[in-house]
């Protein structure tokens, strides 16, 4: 398996999107301070900011703790946030406005955080977990074994009365 340089993923991109608009994709993180009510607002001002772009997919933003702790400074201020809205916008956009689009994301101060990437037109479907199994045991769940039953057996009250005189003569 050969690795591909950032440059050959690039091209690979602009052959898929030959002739057609560019498409990318927008990961965007705002902050956990506006209401759950205001979060549809922002995402209007966030596709407003898109102008005449062709919307292919979106996800809602949802509220979901961060990896780790982000900061940023606002009106002096240093602002931590362990915890934010993610949502995702897939579009169509030529490529000359893109950094006018950025440029404009920038401004919305409910913003915390957002990536640009080029992409495929196609979802892409989520990457399969490995599924390790066994010929033996193809379509068996695997069960803990079961030691065999020991059998009572048949005791004399004169083998009993034995016994517990051997343990007690013992002690």
């Amino acid at each position: 398996m050969t690795k591909k340089s950032h440059s050959e993923d690039a091209s690979e991109l602009s052959q898929a999107n030959n002739g057609e608009t560019p498409v990318y994709e927008l990961g965007f993180h705002l902050v956990p301070t506006v209401l759950e009510d205001g979060v549809a607002a922002i995402v209007e001002k966030v596709r407003a900011t898109l102008g005449d772009a062709e919307i292919i997919n979106e996800q809602f933003p949802a509220r979901m703790v961060l990896a780790y702790t982000i900061e940023r400074s606002v009106q002096g201020k240093r602002e931590k946030y362990q915890d934010a809205y993610f949502g995702f916008i897939k579009f169509a956009l030529v490529r000359e406005e893109v950094q006018a689009f950025q440029a404009k994301l920038r401004a919305i101060p409910e913003v915390l955080r957002f990536i640009v990437i080029e992409t495929v037109r196609e979802d892409m479907p989520a990457p399969r977990r490995a599924i390790f199994s066994s010929r033996q045991l193809e379509g068996e769940t695997i069960k803990k074994p079961e030691a065999p039953a020991e059998k009572a057996a048949e005791v004399s009250e004169e083998e009993l009365d034995k016994s517990i005189d051997a343990l007690v003569s013992q002690e």
